[in-house]
């Protein structure tokens, strides 16, 4: 068999052997996503009410700590929340993506945040949080 011949095999053998395959996943195209229960997690000191979903999530509250729940996926993602200066913020990662977020030293009025999901190669997810204090 001469070298061109084989060369031609091996192309077309190359060829059919893609065939069939499953394209592999644009990731740029997946991101991080996430939920949130604004209402207080369980044992919050306050009894913080939902006030709306206006372009991110709000509650209402009478003190100068407020919890809340969410989840993100994939369950590995690191979640965040960014608070305004002078502010303090914490989130605890737990189990299967599940978050928990405290507030501290809320001031009157609107306080706001931006909760940060993200993973290596995934699209964060941001959603912007308000706690307003009465």
């Amino acid at each position: 068999m001469s070298a061109r011949r084989v060369a031609a095999l091996l192309l077309a053998g190359a060829a059919l052997g893609g065939c069939g395959a499953k394209p592999e996943p644009d990731l740029s195209k997946l991101a991080v996503t996430g939920t949130v229960d604004i209402s207080p997690a369980p044992g919050a000191p306050d009894a913080g009410t939902v006030a709306g979903h206006r372009a991110g999530v709000a509650a209402t509250t009478r003190h100068t700590l407020f919890r809340f729940v969410g989840r993100v996926k994939p369950p590995g993602a690191a979640v965040t929340l960014t608070p305004p200066a002078g502010r303090a913020a914490s989130v605890r990662h737990k189990a299967h993506g599940s978050f928990s977020a405290e507030v501290r030293k809320l001031h009157r009025g609107a306080n706001r945040f931006v909760l940060r999901g993200t993973t290596p190669g995934l699209r964060p997810w941001t959603l912007p949080v308000s706690v307003t204090r009465k």
